[in-house]
């Protein structure tokens, strides 16, 4: 059976993900559909909108076929480890492609700038220590001026989200060795961070989420398919949305009680960021205070949410993790693809985190115990614990 795999968050799955799942099929003449997906926090420095179990459902009822999770020390961090984790992933699960969605569109393009950076690692950090030396340009705008000077032709604007991913899918493919081809399409009609709809049935992830979290379910319905506006309504009758207004207490207290070397040993945490963070929440009362605060043209949105989380999550800098699969949702068709290449797979796998080793869970069951701090979810302690993958029967 041939296999594709996505790299997804699902937060929340709609009608641009249905899109993709079924170009992804059609485009690489995939049999099956892997997604890992990240779970209880995600890639930005956020809060999963609703927890990783409905979103697996979601997704599976969607037509993917086999859901595994991203492990936390991966999906919360910058796109090159996101990438890698991934990409490791999917190897373990024998995918012979990766798609994946870009504002590009031009998977060449992609492959010519993994190459070009691979063969010219050490011109290319010297430019980028050069332009990060000007405190006006943010990560992105010095990694996307670097490769630039290297390859002044290149045809990928490496500031923008989706191509930055899809190049370090590309860059993790060459580096970890594996014999994956990497197809992508454009974004179509929304880009990733668009708040204001301009088609009337595909909306950004961020826009949905805020419609959502304004109650404006006439608007949800139009841009998401019926089996997720069922989950959503479904969770919304007993639980509230999550999000970083959940946490905020918690990380002020973590913020204004917690030494400073303690801060600065923190995964993220360097250029003396921590005493930014460490004023803004002396003063700020609420989330959205504490971010106008502390961003700035270096401190991206991403960069100070990922830094807080880590922060939140007391994730030290010298920690590691070894990767894993963790089943989160499953097909009839994955079930039948999982038992033919489960002998094979080099990663250990896991079904049920009850029965799984701890030490190499441990840092995803510290994310879901931090994640039920929010205000109804106080029961996904036990359920991400016991709950067994999400199966679809035809």
């Amino acid at each position: 059976m041939k296999a594709t795999g996505i790299i997804v968050e699902y937060n929340p799955f709609h009608n641009g993900h249905l899109l993709h799942l079924q170009e992804a099929r059609k485009q690489t003449q995939a049999d099956v559909v892997i997604a890992v997906m990240s779970g209880s926090f995600l890639q930005r420095g956020e809060p999963a909108l609703l927890p990783k179990w409905e979103r697996t459902q979601m997704a599976v009822d969607a037509g993917v076929d086999l859901v595994v999770e991203l492990p936390f020390h991966f999906a919360t961090q910058q796109a090159a480890i996101f990438a890698n984790g991934a990409v490791e992933i999917l190897g373990a699960l024998g995918v012979q492609s990766i798609f994946f969605g870009s504002e590009n569109g031009d998977a060449n393009a992609f492959s010519s700038a993994a190459k070009i950076l691979t063969e010219q690692d050490v011109p290319f950090k010297a430019a980028m220590r050069r332009f990060l030396d000007d405190k006006k340009n943010s990560y992105a705008t010095a990694w996307n001026a670097a490769i630039h000077e290297l390859a002044p032709d290149l045809t990928l604007d490496l500031a923008q989200p989706n191509n930055i991913l899809g190049f370090h899918y590309a860059r993790a493919i060459a580096e970890q060795g594996k014999a994956i081809e990497i197809a992508t399409m454009a974004r179509q009609n929304a880009a990733y961070h668009d708040e204001n709809p301009t088609h009337h049935s595909i909306a950004s992830a961020t826009a949905i989420r805020t419609m959502l979290l304004d109650n404006d379910w006439k608007k949800v319905r139009q841009y998401v398919p019926d089996t997720t506006l069922r989950l959503l309504q479904k969770f919304r009758k007993t639980h509230s949305f999550v999000s970083w207004d959940d946490f905020w207490p918690l990380l002020k207290y973590q913020l204004v009680t917690a030494p400073i070397s303690q801060l600065q040993s923190t995964r993220g945490v360097s250029e003396g960021i921590e005493n930014r963070l460490q004023q803004a929440a002396l003063h700020a009362t609420n989330f959205d205070e504490f971010l106008a605060a502390t961003r700035t043209k270096r401190y991206s949105n991403a960069r100070i949410k990922r830094t807080a989380l880590q922060i939140l999550a007391q994730q030290p800098e010298t920690t590691t993790t070894q990767n894993y699969v963790r089943l989160l949702g499953i097909s009839t068709t994955g079930q039948r693809y999982l038992g033919q290449i489960k002998k094979g797979i080099a990663l250990p796998i896991i079904s049920t985190a009850s029965k799984a080793n701890p030490t190499l869970i441990e840092n995803d069951i510290r994310a879901t115990k931090l994640y039920s701090f929010a205000s109804t979810l106080e029961n996904q302690i036990l359920r991400d614990f016991h709950t067994s993958p999400y199966r679809k029967n035809p």
